[in-house]
């Protein structure tokens, strides 16, 4: 997972664990026979609508690995009070309590869902950097068919799936969970050799294409053949709404094939992470329309290619994180700079980016991979506060 290329960050909660609070499935949409579509504002992948609330339009991310959620300003500006509170788990595995919410009326396009919980998020960077009062999540979707389409930037909401275009020999079950409505599939993991069926989520509010929880690899698929480890490291790179997850081992990994509703993705490069799902997120997005009909329970992938599809990538080998104010080395995958480069050392240049002259706001937002295979990070050593320069080519 990532965002702007190194960040490995996930915008959403995947976890809810309820006090007193049995399901977070409550709520409606008003309309009948609906068929609306919005744009969306794409920040690096990310799903960014508008919605209306009060006769006034929020920027929400659609989610489908999330719970609703609104900021704490929207909140207050909302004038909601509630004694009811929950525990949320974020991509990272942190927890954090917040206020748990009915939202008031929510327009989005031509229909209005009501009755819908959210949580209150705390005031924090996502928030702030990415302008948005809150996340659409899949509670909030659960009685809804949705289609994202990248070519179009539009999201597409309708109760009627004769609405839509779609062929269900390339399509998948879809599980919802009992809490939240999260939607499960099963993808395919496979070589020449070894075939397995894995669950994951989709998620919409996951930047990349494919992440494989660390426990779902330990537990399963250390032993099943077909994952080439290609590097191995201890480090901190998935940021969730929660902050920075805890240092741990992590594994960088190659997969011959996936196949995701009935399309072949060839030479896939994963990286495992804390949480404790495996996630198909919103780079899958580039590769065709996805259609989720939640009340039939199934996922439909319209692809806009035929034929297999190539999304082999390159990795510099060491990976950035934001920090605080700062970025820094989250990770060193290669122990042949392990010598030279320090967990936690602040990247002060890479490439043609200095990110001395930019805000870490602007550096989130934007893609800013250095262009050539091999580049200089220059580094500012977290022990003794040297300035180095170091060499990366990636591979």
């Amino acid at each position: 997972m990532k965002l702007l290329y190194f960040l490995s960050t996930l915008l959403c909660f995947n976890v809810a664990v309820a006090q007193k609070i049995k399901t977070l499935n409550k709520g409606k949409v008003v309309q009948k026979n609906y068929n609306t579509t919005v744009p969306y504002t794409d920040i690096n992948g990310l799903i960014i609508t508008q919605a209306t609330i009060g006769g006034k339009a929020y920027n929400f991310i659609v989610d489908t690995g999330a719970m609703s959620v609104i900021s704490r300003e929207l909140y207050e500006a909302l004038g909601l009070q509630t004694p009811d509170s929950i525990r949320i788990s974020d991509s990272s595995n942190l927890k954090q309590h917040m206020k748990l919410v009915t939202l008031p009326p929510v327009q989005v396009g031509d229909i209005t869902f009501t009755g819908v919980p959210a949580a209150v998020a705390q005031p924090g960077f996502f928030f702030e950097c990415l302008g948005i009062d809150g996340f659409i999540g899949s509670n909030m979707l659960r009685n809804t068919i949705v289609k994202f389409s990248y070519q179009d930037k539009t999201v597409t909401f309708t109760d009627k799936l004769k609405n839509l275009s779609v062929d269900k020999k390339n399509s998948v079950a879809l599980a919802k969970d009992k809490f939240q409505s999260n939607p499960g599939i099963k993808i395919i993991l496979q070589s020449d050799s070894y075939t397995i069926n894995e669950l994951v989520l989709f998620d919409t509010g996951m930047v990349g294409l494919y992440d494989l929880s660390l426990s779902a690899h330990q537990s399963t698929l250390k032993e099943a053949g077909l994952l080439t480890v290609l590097h191995r490291s201890e480090g901190a790179f998935s940021v969730g709404i929660n902050g920075v997850e805890a240092p741990t081992e992590h594994l960088m990994l190659s997969i011959p094939e996936i196949v995701f509703a009935g399309t072949t993705l060839k030479s896939v490069t994963t990286k495992t992470t804390s949480d404790n799902r495996s996630r198909i997120g919103n780079e899958i997005l580039k590769y065709g329309d996805v259609i989720v009909d939640y009340p039939h329970r199934q996922l439909y992938f319209n692809a806009y290619a035929n034929g297999p599809v190539d999304v082999s990538e390159k990795h510099f080998p060491v990976q950035p994180v934001v920090n605080g104010d700062k970025i820094v080395v989250g990770i060193v995958w290669d122990d042949a700079y392990s010598d030279r480069v320090n967990l936690g050392d602040e990247i002060l240049k890479f490439g043609e980016f200095d990110y001395t002259s930019v805000s870490y706001c602007d550096t989130f937002k934007h893609n800013m991979k250095p262009t050539t295979d091999t580049a200089i990070m220059v580094l500012k050593d977290i022990n003794t506060g040297e300035i180095k320069e170091v060499e990366l080519t990636q591979q």
